[in-house]
C-alpha cells in the first residue's frame, strides 16, 4: 500500500483550561480535512451558562485550529448539540455569528450548521459543537463554494478537493421559506425529500448519487415507520436503487413545528470514484424490515477512501434487537457491528475521524466510556449526546466516519 495521506490525532484537550474535545487531522496531496470536538466545562446549565459556554466554544475552536495550521475561516460545516435549543438558540447564534464575523465570514459565508436538541451526556454542558474545516495546501488544491438557497437556514457548501466535487447540504426541512409550514409529519417528510431533490437537480445531479443522509426527527418514537413509508416511495419514484448510508434520530429542532429535517452528502462527480455498500454477516440489510439505507458506505477517491458508517445499535444478522433492557450488552453489540463493517476493508478503530454516539439516557455514560477504553475507542472527536433511537427499546447509536489510504 502507498501511504499518501498522513493521519493525526492531537485530543484530548484536557490542558486547556475552558474546553474540552479533540480534533483528527487527514492529510492527502490537496488539503488537510479538520475534524474537530468543542465541548466546555461545566459552568452550570442555564440561560447565562450557554452564552458562557458558547463563548468558550468559539474561543476554544480558533485555538485549537490554529494549532493544527488552520482557523475559523476553513470552517466548513458545524453541528450544534443543545440541551435547551429553545432558550439558548439566539444566544448561541448571536455568538457564533460574532466569532465569525470578527474573521470577516457573514451570511451564506458562514458554515453549514445543523443545531439540534440532543442533550450532551457530559455533565453541567448545555452545548457541545462538532466541526469540519478543509485547509487548501500550498498550491491551492481545495477551495470551498458557498451556494445560494432560497431557503431558511439551509447551508450548502461545493468543495472541490483534488478532482471531487463533494456537496454537503445541511438543515434541509419539510417547508419552504415564506409558505405556511404543514402540520402533518407525512406532508413535511414528502417536502423535506423534494425539496432536497430539487436542490441536486439545480446542480445537475439526482437523488441516487447521493452517499450519505443524516435525518433528524422531533418524536422519533410517534413518526419514525412514517418517515420510512415517505422515504420509501420517494427512493422508489426516483429509482434510487443504491440505498445511502443513514442515521435517523430523534432530536429538539429549530424554529419550533419542524418535526424533521436532514443533512446529505453527495459527490458531484461520482465517476471518479469507487463507491460500494459496505456490509458485514453480523447485521442483516434494513431494507429486509423496511428502512431504506444501507450499513455503510465505502467511497475509494484517488488519494484516500472514506468509509461512512450509518447508524448503528444492537441489532442481530435477521434485523431483531438483541440484549433488550441491558445497556451493557447493547453497547457491546453495537461497537461489535461496527467493528465487523470496518474490518472488511482494512480498518479499525484507529481510522476513525470522527463519531457521534446517542444514548437513551445520559446516565448510561460511565458504563459506555468504560466499554470505549476497553476496545480502544480514543482520542477521536466523538459526541455523546442524549436522544431517542429508532426503536423504543435501543438504548444506544452510534455513527461514525472512517478514512484510509486508497491502496495503489
Amino acid at each position: 500500500m502507498t501511504r499518501l495521506m498522513t493521519v493525526r490525532h492531537h485530543g484530548p484537550m484536557h490542558d486547556r483550561k475552558i474546553c474540552d474535545g479533540e480534533v483528527t487531522t487527514i492529510t492527502t496531496g490537496g488539503a488537510t480535512e479538520v475534524f474537530v470536538r468543542c465541548a466546555p466545562f461545566a459552568s452550570g446549565t442555564s440561560k447565562n451558562g450557554c452564552r458562557r459556554q458558547t463563548q468558550a466554544i468559539y474561543e476554544s475552536l480558533a485555538q485549537l485550529l490554529e494549532e493544527v495550521g488552520a482557523s475559523l475561516d476553513h470552517v466548513v460545516i458545524e453541528k450544534a448539540y443543545f440541551r435547551n435549543i429553545v432558550a439558548d438558540f439566539e444566544d448561541f447564534e448571536q455568538i457564533r455569528c460574532e466569532a465569525y464575523r470578527q474573521r470577516g465570514i457573514v451570511g451564506e459565508q458562514l458554515p453549514a450548521t445543523t443545531y439540534l436538541q440532543q442533550p450532551p451526556c457530559r455533565a453541567g454542558q448545555d452545548i457541545e459543537l462538532q466541526a469540519y474545516a478543509l485547509v487548501p495546501d500550498a498550491e491551492g488544491r481545495a477551495r470551498v463554494t458557498s451556494l445560494p438557497t432560497p431557503y431558511d437556514r439551509v447551508g450548502m457548501k461545493l468543495l472541490q478537493v483534488g478532482k471531487g466535487r463533494h456537496l454537503y447540504i445541511s438543515n434541509i426541512s419539510g417547508y419552504e421559506a415564506g409558505d405556511e409550514r404543514p402540520d402533518d409529519f407525512r406532508k413535511q417528510s414528502d417536502r423535506m425529500f423534494d425539496q432536497a431533490l430539487q436542490m441536486l437537480g439545480d446542480l445537475g445531479t439526482t437523488f441516487p448519487n447521493v452517499v450519505r443522509t443524516w435525518i433528524y426527527l422531533s418524536d422519533i418514537d410517534r413518526d419514525y415507520g412514517t418517515l420510512n413509508t415517505s422515504r420509501n416511495e420517494f427512493f422508489k419514484r426516483e429509482k434510487v436503487n443504491r440505498l445511502p448510508a443513514s442515521t435517523g434520530i430523534g432530536g429538539g429542532l429549530f424554529p419550533g413545528g419542524n418535526q424533521c429535517t436532514f443533512d446529505l452528502y453527495t459527490l458531484l462527480n461520482p465517476e471518479i470514484a469507487e463507491i460500494e455498500i459496505m456490509t458485514t454477516p453480523t447485521l442483516n440489510e434494513a431494507a429486509e424490515y423496511g428502512a431504506s439505507f444501507s450499513r455503510g458506505m465505502r467511497m475509494t477517491l484517488p488519494e484516500k477512501t472514506y468509509l461512512f458508517i450509518s447508524g448503528t445499535a444492537s441489532v442481530d444478522e435477521v434485523g431483531a434487537t438483541v440484549h433488550v433492557g441491558d445497556v451493557r450488552l447493547q453497547i457491546e453489540r453495537m461497537l461489535l457491528n461496527i467493528r465487523e463493517l470496518l474490518r472488511p476493508h482494512g480498518a479499525n478503530w484507529t481510522d476513525l475521524a470522527h463519531a457521534v454516539t446517542y444514548l437513551k439516557s445520559a446516565d448510561y455514560l460511565p458504563i459506555y466510556q468504560e466499554i470505549l477504553a476497553k476496545w480502544g475507542v480514543s482520542s477521536i472527536p466523538h459526541t455523546i449526546v442524549e436522544a431517542n433511537v429508532c426503536r423504543p427499546e435501543l438504548l444506544c447509536e452510534m455513527e461514525a466516519v472512517a478514512i484510509i489510504p486508497t491502496e495503489k
